[in-house]
C-alpha cells in the first residue's frame, strides 16, 4: 500500500471509529417541575416533602438526559451532575433502576433520589434500559438489556471530567439482578444492592408473573413474561434461569458489595439475599450486609439510613 491509498484508509477509518466508541449525545437538561404536593402516592412514600423540595429547588447541580447506543439499539439515560466541576475529576455512580418494562421507568420523579447520591461528591448516571415505550412488554430483565449497563459504563468513561477511577454502582430490586450481572463483565470500585434479585428462581416461584406475564394493568404497563418473550424458554428454562440467579455465579462476583434488604420484603422475597450472603461468606468475598426489620421494598432514604450506609460504603473504596 503505497502512501496515497494509507492515506485514504486512513480517512475512511475515521468515521467507523468514531462510531464504533460509546458516547452520549442528544444531551439536555431536565428539571423536577412538580412540587411536593403534586406528585404521585409512590413519590410520597419515597421522600419527604423537605427533602424533596430541597432536591427540585437546589442549583448546585444539573439533571440531564441523553441518548447513548447499545448494540443496535438508541438506550435512553439520565444524569445528576455538578453545575460545574472546577477542572476536578467527580467519581461516578451508576444507578440501576428497579420495574419491569414501564413500570418503574426513570422520570423525574426518580431525581431526588439521584441528588441524594450525588450531592456528597458524585456525579450519577442511570439507562432506562431498552424495553421502555412500545417494547416495554418485551422486557428480558437481564437478558440482552445487561449490555445497556455495560455500554453506560463504557460511555461515562469518555466524559472528560469523570474520573475512571472511581466508578461505583447502585442496584435497586430488579436493579440489583442487572447489578450483579454487570459486574460479572465490568469492574467498578464497589457496588450496593437494595432489594435486589439474588435468586431467579426462587422470585418465579413466588411471583410466576415474571414468566407468565400480565394483562390487568393499563396497555402500556402490561406485559408478555419471559416464557412469551424468549423463543427458546422453554427448552432453555433452566439456563435462563441460571443466567439470572446471583446464588448460581456467585464465584464470578468480585466487587466489594453492600446488601440492604428487608427481612419483610414483599416483592423480592429475602430468601435469594440470604443465600447469596452466605455463599460470599464461603467464598470469603468482600461484603456487608444489612437487615431491616421494618416492612419495604425500596428502602427509600426518607425512611431509612439506606443511602446514608451506601455513600459511607463508597467512600471506603475511592483512589486518592
Amino acid at each position: 500500500m503505497n502512501l496515497h491509498h494509507f492515506f485514504i484508509f486512513f480517512l475512511l477509518l475515521i468515521p467507523f471509529t468514531l462510531l464504533s466508541q460509546t458516547r452520549l449525545y442528544n444531551i439536555s437538561e431536565v428539571k423536577i417541575t412538580k412540587p411536593y404536593e403534586q406528585i404521585s402516592p409512590l413519590g410520597k412514600y419515597r421522600y419527604d416533602s423537605l427533602s424533596y423540595e430541597i432536591a427540585r429547588k437546589q442549583t448546585n447541580y444539573i439533571f440531564e438526559k441523553f441518548n447513548y447506543t447499545s448494540d443496535d439499539t438508541e438506550v435512553q439515560g439520565f444524569s445528576c451532575i455538578p453545575k460545574t466541576t472546577s477542572g476536578t475529576k467527580i467519581p461516578v455512580i451508576i444507578y440501576n433502576r428497579g420495574g419491569t418494562g414501564n413500570i418503574g421507568r426513570i422520570t423525574e420523579e426518580d431525581f431526588p433520589d439521584f441528588y441524594a447520591l450525588a450531592k456528597n461528591g458524585f456525579a450519577v448516571y442511570a439507562s432506562n434500559y431498552r424495553y421502555v415505550g412500545a417494547s416495554g412488554a418485551n422486557d428480558q430483565i437481564g437478558g440482552d438489556d445487561i449490555q445497556d449497563v455495560i455500554k453506560l459504563f463504557q460511555s461515562i468513561k469518555n466524559i472528560d471530567f469523570i474520573d475512571v477511577d472511581n466508578i461505583f454502582m447502585v442496584g435497586v430490586s430488579r436493579g440489583g439482578l442487572m447489578t450483579y450481572k454487570s459486574l460479572t463483565h465490568i469492574n467498578v470500585n464497589a457496588a450496593a444492592v437494595i432489594g435486589g434479585i439474588a435468586d431467579f428462581e426462587n422470585l418465579t416461584n413466588k411471583r410466576p408473573i415474571f414468566l407468565t406475564g400480565w394483562t390487568d394493568l393499563s396497555q402500556d404497563l402490561n406485559y408478555k413474561g419471559l416464557e412469551n418473550i424468549l423463543p427458546d424458554f422453554i427448552q432453555k428454562k433452566e439456563q435462563h434461569i441460571h443466567d439470572r440467579s446471583a446464588v448460581k455465579w456467585t464465584d464470578k462476583i468480585n466487587t466489594p458489595l453492600y446488601i440492604l434488604h428487608s427481612r419483610q420484603d414483599g416483592k423480592v422475597p429475602i430468601d435469594g439475599t440470604i443465600e447469596l450472603v452466605k455463599k460470599l461468606n464461603t467464598l470469603k468475598k468482600e461484603f456487608q450486609v444489612k437487615i431491616y426489620n421494618q416492612k419495604s421494598h425500596s428502602l427509600p432514604y426518607s425512611k431509612f439510613d439506606s443511602f446514608e450506609e451506601i455513600i459511607h460504603w463508597f467512600k471506603k473504596y475511592i483512589k486518592y
